[in-house]
């Protein structure tokens, strides 16, 4: 796309209306003309929880949300343009660069200009999982490859000036895997780009303001994996709706072949107290795919580093059918869990969740799996 001026961005009426297409939603230099008239078409009156209702169109939100996690990257983390930053740890408390961050690998991560051609180099994971992941500011996902090599990408593979791209590199979460990453990370290469002429960051109060009111429809109106709401192509989305749900309680979710990320919330989940369940193994398609619970607090972030994910990467234990038993709860409950060789999940806050996530998946089986999935339990003790 051409450089420009920014347009100014129109501000919330008095009455506390929003613009059907803020300036910056409309420039046809940062998005495409295809991609403006689609999403300024969004009727969100009928939907559970209506973004206009709290400040935003969904084309706005669905933007700030992109602008936030560019800004974090170029500015914030101070990576610049077409640069990773690396993420050399597994997430801790108090990362919130993403909702629902993901414990199952290393990311490195950054912002694109796709003004001018680019090239991004991956290096081999060997027999591990890894994937490169190029995200536009409309939430859609023309890149995602599992194999090491050089990508060349032009202009116009793009619904949207400024990008958002992740390496996800799969680990067991010893410190010796991570430092064999590490190594990997710094082969990660991107030339070309443009200078990010143009860029404005989010309007972060009331991008939260929005995002916290969609987080209802996020927990009690997503499907994640039933629905299709992430796409390859912006044409091809049907499901706004879930898709703005998913912008505000997961961004960065993909195609439903490439991951899977089923929720699960019990209303009024107490911190501390002792539940479980036990799950089936879900599918993938790939010998390097994988499946990992992780656990959050209501806000979707990490609630402690110890014991906050069960993950076939690193060590979950399955029951002789093929199963697995999650027990979830305070200290009293790991030891009950360890007693009895299950896994353990800490969930020390009030009215917390998790996500599945699936990589490389058997798209029909999740979807089974997520129909099916066990109600957690009260786990006297």
């Amino acid at each position: 796309m051409k450089k420009t001026t920014l347009a100014v961005l129109v501000a919330v009426t008095s009455l506390g209306a929003v613009a059907a297409t803020p300036a910056y939603e409309a420039n046809p230099d940062l998005y495409s003309a295809e991609s403006i008239e689609l999403m300024s078409a969004i009727d969100s009156s009928g939907w559970a929880v209506n973004p206009e209702d709290h400040g935003m169109t969904a084309q706005e939100f669905i933007h700030q949300e992109a602008r936030f996690f560019i800004n974090n990257f170029v500015n914030n983390f101070q990576a610049g343009w077409n640069n990773p930053h690396h993420f050399r740890q597994l997430n801790q408390v108090g990362d919130t660069w993403v909702v629902t961050p993901a414990l199952d690998h290393l990311y490195s991560v950054g912002g694109i200009d796709t003004s001018k051609p680019f090239s991004i180099t991956v290096p081999s994971n060997g027999d591990k999982f890894q994937s490169l992941h190029i995200q536009t500011s409309n939430h859609t996902i023309p890149v995602y490859e599992v194999e090491a090599g050089t990508y060349h990408f032009t202009p116009d593979m793009f619904d949207t000036r400024f990008v958002a791209f992740g390496v996800r590199l799969a680990t067991d979460g010893t410190e010796e895997d991570m430092a064999r990453l590490r190594v990997l990370q710094d082969q990660i290469v991107i030339t070309g780009g443009g200078d990010g002429e143009g860029f404005v960051g989010p309007d972060m109060e009331r991008m939260l303001k929005v995002r916290g009111a969609l987080m209802e429809g996020y927990n009690n109106h997503l499907s994640v994996a039933q629905e299709k709401h992430v796409e390859w192509n912006i044409k091809d989305v049907t499901n706004w709706e879930g898709l703005t749900y998913a912008n505000a309680g997961a961004w960065g979710l993909s195609p439903h072949d490439t991951a899977m990320y089923p929720v699960y919330a019990l209303n009024g989940a107490e911190g501390n107290t002792c539940y479980t369940a036990t799950y089936r193994a879900p599918k993938s398609v790939d010998p390097r795919g994988y499946y990992s619970i992780t656990v959050y607090g209501e806000d979707k972030f990490l609630m402690t580093n110890e014991n906050n994910i069960v993950s076939t990467n690193q060590g979950l234990t399955t029951n002789e059918n093929g199963t697995f038993t999650v027990v979830f709860g305070g200290e009293k409950c790991g030891s009950y869990a360890a007693e009895n060789n299950v896994n353990y999940a800490a969930t020390p806050a009030d009215n917390w969740g998790f996500t599945l996530r699936v990589y490389l998946p058997d798209v029909a089986d999740v979807q089974d799996w997520e129909a099916n999935m066990p109600e957690i339990k009260p786990l006297n003790i």
